[in-house]
């Protein structure tokens, strides 16, 4: 280049800001800088930015990219500060500090195998730090947790006592040691140490409930009513805590304490409709509707400015107490004259929930559309939209609308379900899995979101993973009893009689009726699974001969005895009640079944049919008569008795299931068609409807129509570990020419159902079509020597492929 343009380039450059000769290197080091300053004066949305700017510049800068997930971390945004430090250890593997913050991170979200993945890293980076050593207690603990060797939990409970000694405020080690004391004989002994872990973290809310939990457990009533108003006064906000303050109050029936509280909160929040909307829904579960609509008609006259509020609360109270009429008409009222806005959207979809409510679905949706169309981010439209969508069998539809309103409401637990549904319904099993994983996550583990994915998990088999889950949600909301429950019922399916009974113990110091119930069922549910036969007939026939006792708890006693042998003494006893109580209807259908049993079906009839011209909605008597009628190979009978029931119930999906399997078992396959189909109507997310329809119209219909919609209806099967949903799956697959998707889904079902002909039927044709000839042969002939002299479309084709396959073809 000419010295003569050269040098005006230079006097340039050092006119303009210096900034603009320097490297990206050199820029992104001065956003850094200018981050740290912004962080010691106190400014952490400003250094988040200039750390932003470091990024844009130098995405490989590790320092800028610690201080950004540090500070993110401490500004309580946790799913932003793990992808940051997980960046960090793609492009830096051997950084303590950021496997340690992902160790401890994962320990809070409860996935124990990112906790080993980082924590592990992280004890052999920097083994001598305390807070890692905290960490690589919390490993060794679950390890011996989970082997359930209680001697070997003494050695990390030791490490994590001696962190605290150094870091007090370490809520790992705080954790392990809480846990460690807590799942021992004497749970209260851990209250020294959650009074500790309070003291240096107060605003860690899940040590305020987990002291009450133990509160609770003890009995200790006045204790937790002191930790409960505590608790309110750091946590003035939290919904969940005035909640249980009140319940509180309520379980010592202190109505006027209750009503106090709640007048208070009303008091301070000023212009804030919500906690005088509090007092109307306390009035209306303490005092009943009329007194909730008194106090509401009385806010309504005050006419401080919330109005509407008042009146959507009145239209509530209408509908809740069945008026649903009054209620839609109120709200309608409310809207007339509206101004558009978001105030107004939101009373809409509340219109349309109540449309929805009261079947008028048709309007509920030409409102929605109408919110959408004013506001198409609206949050609640969208999610009673996707609702329609995965009913409809939309579901990638609705995973799109969903993905619009989590645009908009990311920690929104309602969406990040009602995706897991649509991804289920999509066939992606896996996706709904971490879509319910999440949705317990942003809920602050929540009771619903925790029990729905323990139920997610329980049903793939993952146990303990349900069980940490639910275990997490107790330490969040330790007087649900539900939670409990469930936890209980983790215990059980796992053979774990000891924490079983530990669960029973819980829930019968909560001393509320609900839970006495869940106690009963999970302490007879584990007698009966320990094959204690006697043990669990005494039991519930304890509980059945108390004051109060329900029918559930005499049908549950009368099976025990059956299972036991003691036909006889249950008769008898059924007998002796019915002695005193005659007319009784659930006496009556208990000695209906022991009449089956004893071989006297003309007394059983008659019982159940008395009982069904008593009333005729009731589908117990008429499914169990329908039941023995089949049996007795009186079909006719048995006919005319399912299309009573369904006359009176016609939306009952058991009584449809039951009329579609008898037509099929007819011959009359387009029948059942057509009654599945009517029932996927009623509702589209039976998994057994579903399954079944898609099942006959892959097997009776060759159109490319029919087959389709058995492909669309049959995504939700797969990933599901059910013999029978994997044929169904497999079957579909192997009709649309997909050989290699149909044998992966044939073979474990027919490894789960080995004397189901028409299943190892399904499974040679697949090898067939794949050419897999070996296969195909042995299976076949394993198929047919099965089936006998089995006569059907399907078999014919599977001799025919046999044949075949044995000329050479």
């Amino acid at each position: 280049m000419p010295l003569s343009r050269l040098a005006p380039m230079v006097l340039l450059c050092a006119g303009l800001a210096l900034s603009a000769c320097k490297t990206a290197d050199q820029q992104a080091e001065e956003f850094y800088q200018a981050g740290l300053s912004l962080l010691q004066a106190g400014d952490k949305d400003r250094a988040l930015v200039e750390f932003r700017n470091v990024f844009r510049l130098n995405g490989r800068h590790k320092d800028a990219r610690l201080a950004y997930a540090r500070t993110e971390r401490q500004l309580g945004d946790e799913q932003e500060a793990y992808s940051q430090y997980l960046r960090v250890i793609e492009q830096y593997p051997d950084t303590a500090e950021a496997r340690l913050a992902l160790a401890e991170l994962a320990i809070d979200r409860n996935d124990w195998a990112e906790a080993e993945r980082h924590g592990r890293a992280a004890v052999a980076l920097d083994p001598t730090n305390p807070a890692v050593r905290a960490v690589g207690a919390a490993l060794d603990y679950r390890t011996a947790l989970l082997a359930k060797d209680r001697a070997a939990e003494a050695a990390p409970v030791a490490v994590a006592r001696d962190v605290l000694a150094r870091l007090p405020g370490n809520l790992v080690a705080r954790r392990l040691v809480i846990d460690y004391l807590a799942s021992g004989d004497d749970p209260t002994l851990a209250l020294p140490e959650i009074d500790a872990g309070i003291a240096a973290a107060p605003a860690v809310i899940d040590l305020h409930l987990m002291k009450l939990r133990i509160l609770s457990q003890a009995g200790r009533v006045d204790a937790m009513g002191q930790e409960l108003h505590a608790a309110n006064t750091q946590f003035p906000d939290n919904v969940q805590l005035r909640g249980l303050l009140v319940a509180w109050y309520l379980d010592r029936k202190d109505f006027a304490g209750a009503q106090a509280f709640l007048q208070s909160l009303a008091a301070k929040a000023g212009n804030d409709p919500s906690p005088r909307l509090s007092i109307v829904e306390f009035l209306g579960h303490t005092q009943g509707p009329d007194a909730a609509l008194a106090e509401v008609n009385r806010l309504i006259a005050l006419n401080d400015g919330n109005l509407a509020a008042y009146r959507q609360s009145r239209a509530g109270l209408y509908f809740d107490s069945g008026q649903h009429a009054e209620a839609i008409v109120e709200m309608q009222a409310i809207l007339v004259g509206a101004a558009a806005g978001i105030a107004t959207d939101d009373l809409k979809v509340m219109l349309a929930r109540m449309l929805v409510a009261d079947g008028q679905t048709g309007k509920a949706r030409a409102v929605v559309t109408e919110v959408l169309a004013s506001d198409p981010t609206h949050v609640e439209a969208l999610k009673l939209k996707a609702g329609w969508q995965i009913t409809d069998d939309q579901p990638g539809d609705a995973i799109l609308t969903l993905r619009t309103a989590l645009d908009q409401a990311p920690r929104d637990a309602a969406i990040l379900t009602l995706m897991a549904v649509a991804h289920e319904r999509d066939g992606s099993h896996a996706l709904a899995g971490e879509r319910l994983a999440l949705a317990v996550e942003v809920s602050g583990r929540a009771a619903a979101e925790s029990l729905r994915y323990a139920q997610f998990l329980m049903a793939d088999g993952r146990r303990d993973v349900a069980q940490g889950v639910l275990e997490d949600a107790v330490r969040v909301a330790p007087v649900n009893s539900a939670l409990l429950a469930a936890l209980g019922d983790v215990a059980i399916d796992q053979g774990d009689w000891p924490r079983a009974a530990v669960v029973v113990a819980a829930l019968r110091q909560f001393g509320a009726p609900v839970a006495k119930a869940q106690a009963d069922r999970i302490e007879a549910t584990s007698l009966f699974r320990q094959n204690r036969m006697a043990d669990t007939a005494s039991f519930l026939q304890g509980i059945a001969a108390a004051p109060g006792a329900d029918g559930a708890a005499l049908a549950a006693m009368v099976q025990a005895q059956v299972q036991a042998g003691q036909i006889g003494a249950a008769t008898a006893y059924v007998d002796r009640m019915l002695t005193a109580t005659p007319l009784d209807r659930q006496l009556r259908y208990l000695r209906a079944g022991l009449h089956v049993l004893a071989g006297e079906g003309d007394k059983a009839e008659a019982l159940y049919r008395g009982l069904i011209a008593e009333d005729a909605t009731q589908v117990g008597p008429a499914e169990a008569l329908y039941a023995m009628l089949v049996n007795g190979r009186r079909g006719g009978d048995a006919t005319a008795v399912l299309d009573a029931a369904i006359l009176a119930r016609p939306a009952d999906i058991g009584l449809r299931i039951s009329q579609a399997g008898a037509l099929e078992g007819a011959g009359d396959i387009a029948g059942a068609i057509a009654v599945y189909e009517a029932a996927y109507a009623l509702d589209s997310g039976d998994l057994i409807v579903a399954n079944n329809l898609a099942s006959l119209l892959a097997s009776y219909r060759d159109d490319e129509a029919s087959l389709a919609r058995a492909a669309l209806i049959a995504r939700r099967l797969h990933g599901r570990d059910v013999p029978a949903f994997q044929d169904t799956y497999g079957w579909i697959a192997y009709r649309r020419g997909n050989f290699d998707d149909a044998i992966a889904s044939l073979e474990p079902a027919a490894k789960g159902l080995p004397q189901d002909a028409m299943v190892r039927l399904h499974l040679g044709l697949a090898y067939a079509a794949a050419n897999r000839k070996d296969d195909a042969r042995r299976t076949l002939q394993q198929a047919l020597d099965v089936a006998g002299t089995a006569a059907g479309p399907e078999f014919a084709k599977g001799r025919e492929a046999l044949a075949k396959l044995a000329s050479g073809g």
